[in-house]
Protein backbone atom coordinates (compact mmCIF):
# COMPACT_ATOMS: atom_id res chain seq x y z
CA UNK A 1 0.00 0.00 0.00
CA UNK A 2 0.79 3.61 -1.31
CA UNK A 3 -0.32 6.36 1.42
CA UNK A 4 0.12 9.79 2.48
CA UNK A 5 2.64 10.10 5.55
CA UNK A 6 0.86 10.35 8.80
CA UNK A 7 -2.49 9.01 7.01
CA UNK A 8 -2.38 5.89 9.39
CA UNK A 9 -1.67 3.64 12.33
CA UNK A 10 0.23 0.35 10.78
CA UNK A 11 -1.20 -0.93 14.07
CA UNK A 12 -4.17 -1.97 11.78
CA UNK A 13 -2.42 -3.74 9.27
CA UNK A 14 -0.79 -6.22 12.14
CA UNK A 15 -4.83 -6.75 13.10
CA UNK A 16 -5.87 -6.91 8.99
CA UNK A 17 -2.41 -9.66 9.08
CA UNK A 18 -4.03 -11.68 12.44
CA UNK A 19 -7.55 -11.85 10.57
CA UNK A 20 -6.45 -13.09 7.44
CA UNK A 21 -2.78 -13.78 7.23
CA UNK A 22 -2.00 -11.30 4.74
CA UNK A 23 0.76 -9.16 5.33
CA UNK A 24 0.84 -5.61 4.13
CA UNK A 25 3.71 -3.54 3.35
CA UNK A 26 3.08 -0.08 3.95
CA UNK A 27 5.09 2.58 2.58
CA UNK A 28 4.07 6.55 2.57
CA UNK A 29 4.74 10.12 0.46
CA UNK A 30 4.36 13.31 0.90
CA UNK A 31 2.83 14.67 -2.36
CA UNK A 32 0.13 13.57 -4.70
CA UNK A 33 2.67 14.12 -7.49
CA UNK A 34 4.97 11.29 -5.90
CA UNK A 35 1.55 8.73 -5.70
CA UNK A 36 0.35 9.74 -9.22
CA UNK A 37 4.38 9.26 -10.60
CA UNK A 38 3.87 5.56 -9.30
CA UNK A 39 0.84 4.42 -11.32
CA UNK A 40 2.52 6.73 -14.88
CA UNK A 41 5.35 4.76 -14.40
CA UNK A 42 3.84 1.19 -14.15
CA UNK A 43 4.91 -2.09 -12.12
CA UNK A 44 5.08 -0.18 -8.63
CA UNK A 45 4.54 -3.49 -7.35
CA UNK A 46 1.87 -1.67 -5.04
CA UNK A 47 -1.83 -3.31 -4.89
CA UNK A 48 -3.39 0.28 -3.30
CA UNK A 49 -2.38 3.66 -4.08
CA UNK A 50 -3.87 6.38 -2.36
CA UNK A 51 -5.16 9.63 -4.54
CA UNK A 52 -6.51 12.97 -3.86
CA UNK A 53 -10.04 13.76 -5.42
CA UNK A 54 -8.39 16.24 -8.05
CA UNK A 55 -6.05 12.98 -9.51
CA UNK A 56 -8.60 10.36 -9.08
CA UNK A 57 -10.37 11.01 -12.75
CA UNK A 58 -7.13 11.51 -14.55
CA UNK A 59 -6.08 7.81 -13.46
CA UNK A 60 -9.31 6.58 -14.71
CA UNK A 61 -9.50 8.35 -17.59
CA UNK A 62 -5.54 7.18 -18.70
CA UNK A 63 -6.21 3.46 -17.54
CA UNK A 64 -4.33 3.27 -14.64
CA UNK A 65 -6.26 1.89 -11.95
CA UNK A 66 -8.65 -1.35 -12.50
CA UNK A 67 -12.49 -1.46 -11.88
CA UNK A 68 -13.35 -2.58 -8.59
CA UNK A 69 -15.34 -6.13 -7.76
CA UNK A 70 -17.75 -4.56 -5.36
CA UNK A 71 -18.81 -8.21 -4.13
CA UNK A 72 -15.49 -7.94 -2.53
CA UNK A 73 -16.26 -4.75 -0.27
CA UNK A 74 -19.61 -5.34 0.77
CA UNK A 75 -18.79 -2.62 3.50
CA UNK A 76 -19.29 -0.06 0.68
CA UNK A 77 -22.56 0.05 1.80
CA UNK A 78 -21.60 2.03 5.18
CA UNK A 79 -20.54 5.10 2.99
CA UNK A 80 -22.42 8.55 3.57
CA UNK A 81 -24.59 8.58 0.63
CA UNK A 82 -22.92 12.13 -0.89
CA UNK A 83 -19.64 10.06 -1.13
CA UNK A 84 -20.94 7.93 -3.08
CA UNK A 85 -21.52 10.32 -6.28
CA UNK A 86 -18.64 11.90 -6.36
CA UNK A 87 -17.93 13.81 -9.51
CA UNK A 88 -14.94 11.93 -10.46
CA UNK A 89 -16.35 8.95 -9.72
CA UNK A 90 -19.62 8.50 -9.82
CA UNK A 91 -20.71 5.10 -7.94
CA UNK A 92 -17.52 4.36 -6.99
CA UNK A 93 -16.27 2.12 -9.22
CA UNK A 94 -12.83 2.74 -9.19
CA UNK A 95 -12.01 4.66 -6.04
CA UNK A 96 -13.28 4.30 -2.35
CA UNK A 97 -12.93 7.62 -0.20
CA UNK A 98 -11.20 7.36 2.63
CA UNK A 99 -10.62 10.42 4.86
CA UNK A 100 -11.81 14.02 4.03
CA UNK A 101 -10.09 16.82 5.33
CA UNK A 102 -9.35 20.48 4.11
CA UNK A 103 -5.69 22.38 3.51
CA UNK A 104 -5.36 25.86 5.86
CA UNK A 105 -3.38 27.07 8.41
CA UNK A 106 -1.67 25.44 11.54
CA UNK A 107 -0.84 28.38 14.05
CA UNK A 108 1.03 28.85 17.64
CA UNK A 109 -1.87 30.54 18.73
CA UNK A 110 0.18 31.96 21.81
CA UNK A 111 2.27 34.06 19.23
CA UNK A 112 -0.01 34.64 16.55
CA UNK A 113 -3.31 35.94 17.95
CA UNK A 114 -3.99 38.46 14.81
CA UNK A 115 -4.03 36.30 11.43
CA UNK A 116 -8.01 36.04 10.05
CA UNK A 117 -7.16 35.93 6.32
CA UNK A 118 -5.02 35.02 3.10
CA UNK A 119 -5.01 38.23 2.43
CA UNK A 120 -2.47 38.93 5.24
CA UNK A 121 -0.86 35.70 4.92
CA UNK A 122 0.59 36.84 1.51
CA UNK A 123 0.80 40.61 2.75
CA UNK A 124 4.37 41.35 3.20
CA UNK A 125 3.40 44.57 5.62
CA UNK A 126 1.40 41.95 7.67
CA UNK A 127 4.95 39.05 7.20
CA UNK A 128 7.38 41.64 8.09
CA UNK A 129 6.35 40.94 12.12
CA UNK A 130 6.92 37.47 11.52
CA UNK A 131 9.33 36.97 8.53
CA UNK A 132 10.51 33.47 8.31
CA UNK A 133 8.30 32.40 10.67
CA UNK A 134 5.55 31.05 8.46
CA UNK A 135 5.61 28.61 5.71
CA UNK A 136 3.40 27.25 2.62
CA UNK A 137 3.10 23.67 1.44
CA UNK A 138 5.88 21.80 -0.70
CA UNK A 139 2.28 20.80 -2.36
CA UNK A 140 2.19 22.89 -5.75
CA UNK A 141 -1.71 22.28 -6.71
CA UNK A 142 -2.03 24.02 -3.10
CA UNK A 143 -0.59 26.45 -2.90
CA UNK A 144 -1.65 27.62 -6.23
CA UNK A 145 -5.48 27.16 -5.16
CA UNK A 146 -4.36 29.13 -1.71
CA UNK A 147 -3.31 32.34 -3.89
CA UNK A 148 -6.07 31.93 -5.92
CA UNK A 149 -8.95 32.03 -2.68
CA UNK A 150 -6.53 35.11 -1.56
CA UNK A 151 -6.80 36.58 -5.46
CA UNK A 152 -10.50 35.84 -5.05
CA UNK A 153 -10.32 33.78 -8.75
CA UNK A 154 -12.76 31.12 -9.33
CA UNK A 155 -10.68 27.78 -8.79
CA UNK A 156 -11.24 26.33 -12.00
CA UNK A 157 -9.57 30.07 -13.75
CA UNK A 158 -6.66 28.91 -15.64
CA UNK A 159 -6.12 31.65 -17.96
CA UNK A 160 -2.98 33.57 -18.88
CA UNK A 161 -3.80 36.58 -17.03
CA UNK A 162 -4.89 34.75 -13.31
CA UNK A 163 -2.10 32.56 -13.97
CA UNK A 164 0.43 35.67 -14.11
CA UNK A 165 -1.33 37.09 -11.01
CA UNK A 166 -0.88 33.62 -9.39
CA UNK A 167 2.95 34.03 -9.70
CA UNK A 168 3.18 37.57 -8.92
CA UNK A 169 1.27 36.70 -5.52
CA UNK A 170 3.63 34.13 -4.85
CA UNK A 171 7.31 35.92 -6.12
CA UNK A 172 5.81 38.63 -3.56
CA UNK A 173 5.12 36.91 -0.94
CA UNK A 174 8.39 34.03 -1.29
CA UNK A 175 11.24 36.94 0.75
CA UNK A 176 8.78 36.82 3.62
CA UNK A 177 8.23 32.59 4.16
CA UNK A 178 10.85 29.81 5.65
CA UNK A 179 10.05 28.29 2.86
CA UNK A 180 7.88 25.57 0.66
CA UNK A 181 7.61 22.48 3.61
CA UNK A 182 6.41 19.45 3.53
CA UNK A 183 5.11 17.68 6.86
CA UNK A 184 8.28 16.02 7.77
CA UNK A 185 9.33 20.35 7.62
CA UNK A 186 6.19 21.80 9.07
CA UNK A 187 5.32 19.88 11.98
CA UNK A 188 8.73 19.83 13.36
CA UNK A 189 9.06 23.44 12.73
CA UNK A 190 5.82 24.05 14.39
CA UNK A 191 6.95 22.37 17.37
CA UNK A 192 9.95 23.80 18.02
CA UNK A 193 9.07 27.18 17.59
CA UNK A 194 11.29 28.11 14.42
CA UNK A 195 7.54 28.62 12.91
CA UNK A 196 4.58 30.36 13.92
CA UNK A 197 1.95 29.66 11.06
CA UNK A 198 2.12 26.88 8.55
CA UNK A 199 0.14 26.46 5.37
CA UNK A 200 -1.01 22.86 6.56
CA UNK A 201 -3.45 19.56 6.32
CA UNK A 202 -5.76 19.51 8.94
CA UNK A 203 -5.05 16.12 10.33
CA UNK A 204 -1.29 16.86 10.93
CA UNK A 205 -2.19 20.04 13.16
CA UNK A 206 -5.34 17.91 15.01
CA UNK A 207 -2.17 15.02 15.60
CA UNK A 208 -0.31 17.87 17.45
CA UNK A 209 -3.22 19.10 19.82
CA UNK A 210 -4.75 16.27 20.65
CA UNK A 211 -1.72 13.59 20.13
CA UNK A 212 1.14 15.61 21.04
CA UNK A 213 -0.56 17.58 23.60
CA UNK A 214 0.80 21.15 22.00
CA UNK A 215 -2.93 22.96 22.81
CA UNK A 216 -0.77 25.99 22.10
CA UNK A 217 -1.43 24.74 18.30
CA UNK A 218 -4.74 25.64 16.38
CA UNK A 219 -6.13 25.52 13.28
CA UNK A 220 -7.70 28.59 11.47
CA UNK A 221 -9.87 28.23 8.34
CA UNK A 222 -9.67 31.85 6.68
CA UNK A 223 -12.10 34.46 5.67
CA UNK A 224 -11.73 33.73 2.21
CA UNK A 225 -12.51 29.59 2.59
CA UNK A 226 -9.95 26.90 2.01
CA UNK A 227 -9.47 23.79 0.01
CA UNK A 228 -11.38 20.32 1.27
CA UNK A 229 -9.93 17.08 0.08
CA UNK A 230 -10.81 13.77 -0.45
CA UNK A 231 -8.23 10.58 0.14
CA UNK A 232 -9.38 7.83 -2.10
CA UNK A 233 -7.99 3.54 -2.30
CA UNK A 234 -7.67 2.64 -5.58
CA UNK A 235 -6.03 -0.13 -7.36
CA UNK A 236 -3.21 -0.18 -9.69
CA UNK A 237 -4.33 -1.91 -12.85
CA UNK A 238 -0.73 -4.28 -12.76
CA UNK A 239 -1.30 -4.88 -9.02
CA UNK A 240 -0.39 -8.21 -7.82
CA UNK A 241 -3.04 -9.11 -5.21
CA UNK A 242 -5.59 -7.40 -6.68
CA UNK A 243 -8.03 -9.85 -4.41
CA UNK A 244 -6.06 -9.44 -1.42
CA UNK A 245 -6.11 -4.95 -2.24
CA UNK A 246 -10.17 -5.31 -1.85
CA UNK A 247 -10.14 -7.33 0.93
CA UNK A 248 -7.91 -4.68 2.66
CA UNK A 249 -9.89 -1.66 1.56
CA UNK A 250 -12.81 -4.04 2.86
CA UNK A 251 -11.48 -4.10 6.24
CA UNK A 252 -9.99 -0.49 6.37
CA UNK A 253 -13.90 1.00 5.69
CA UNK A 254 -15.40 -1.33 8.70
CA UNK A 255 -16.70 1.60 10.44
CA UNK A 256 -14.86 0.30 14.36
CA UNK A 257 -11.52 0.49 11.75
CA UNK A 258 -12.10 3.78 10.54
CA UNK A 259 -13.09 4.96 13.47
CA UNK A 260 -9.78 3.81 15.04
CA UNK A 261 -8.12 5.36 11.90
CA UNK A 262 -10.09 8.61 13.03
CA UNK A 263 -8.63 8.27 16.70
CA UNK A 264 -5.22 7.13 15.49
CA UNK A 265 -4.32 10.12 12.88
CA UNK A 266 -7.16 12.59 13.36
CA UNK A 267 -8.46 12.54 9.80
CA UNK A 268 -12.56 12.52 9.51
CA UNK A 269 -14.01 9.04 7.51
CA UNK A 270 -16.77 9.63 4.93
CA UNK A 271 -18.69 6.42 7.31
CA UNK A 272 -21.03 8.40 9.46
CA UNK A 273 -21.29 5.44 11.66
CA UNK A 274 -18.00 6.51 12.87
CA UNK A 275 -19.61 9.32 14.99
CA UNK A 276 -20.56 7.73 17.71
CA UNK A 277 -17.43 5.74 18.20
CA UNK A 278 -15.11 9.26 18.95
CA UNK A 279 -14.43 10.39 21.87
CA UNK A 280 -16.28 14.00 22.85
CA UNK A 281 -13.53 16.09 22.13
CA UNK A 282 -13.13 14.47 18.43
CA UNK A 283 -16.86 14.25 17.68
CA UNK A 284 -17.00 18.23 18.61
CA UNK A 285 -14.29 19.60 16.81
CA UNK A 286 -14.68 21.50 13.99
CA UNK A 287 -11.54 21.04 12.52
CA UNK A 288 -12.21 17.55 12.30
CA UNK A 289 -15.76 17.49 11.24
CA UNK A 290 -16.93 20.76 10.15
CA UNK A 291 -20.28 22.31 11.11
CA UNK A 292 -22.23 23.69 8.17
CA UNK A 293 -21.35 27.38 8.35
CA UNK A 294 -18.00 26.27 8.32
CA UNK A 295 -18.74 23.65 5.42
CA UNK A 296 -19.85 26.55 3.16
CA UNK A 297 -16.26 27.90 3.00
CA UNK A 298 -14.50 24.61 2.01
CA UNK A 299 -13.76 24.19 -1.40
CA UNK A 300 -13.14 21.07 -3.67
CA UNK A 301 -10.39 21.51 -6.02
CA UNK A 302 -10.86 21.11 -9.45
CA UNK A 303 -10.64 17.70 -11.52
CA UNK A 304 -6.83 17.86 -12.92
CA UNK A 305 -5.88 17.37 -16.35
CA UNK A 306 -2.36 17.48 -17.91
CA UNK A 307 -3.36 20.90 -19.20
CA UNK A 308 -3.70 22.37 -15.73
CA UNK A 309 -1.24 20.07 -14.18
CA UNK A 310 1.89 21.61 -16.61
CA UNK A 311 0.29 24.98 -15.97
CA UNK A 312 1.00 25.00 -11.90
CA UNK A 313 4.34 23.54 -13.27
CA UNK A 314 5.41 25.30 -15.14
CA UNK A 315 4.12 28.50 -12.32
CA UNK A 316 5.87 26.18 -9.69
CA UNK A 317 9.30 26.18 -11.41
CA UNK A 318 9.43 30.35 -11.89
CA UNK A 319 8.89 30.83 -8.59
CA UNK A 320 11.10 28.19 -6.94
CA UNK A 321 14.01 30.13 -9.22
CA UNK A 322 12.79 33.49 -8.58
Amino acid sequence: MYDWSNNNNPFVFELFKDETGVKVVYDVFDSDDEAFAKLEAGGSGYDIVVLTDKYVRNAIERGYVRKLDKELIPNLKYLDPKFRELEYDPGNNYSVPYGFGSTAIGLNSDEVKDLRSWKQFFDPNYLQKYKRKFSMLEDPPEVVFATKLYLGKELDDWSDSTMEEVKEALIKQKPYIAGYFSTDKYLPGLENGSLLAAHAYNGDVLTMKYGDGFKNISYLIPEEGAIAWIDNLLVPKDAPNPEAAQALINYLIDPLVAAYKTISVYIAMPIPATKKLLPSELAEEPALIPPPDLMKRLYLSPVMTDEKRAKINDIWEQVLAA
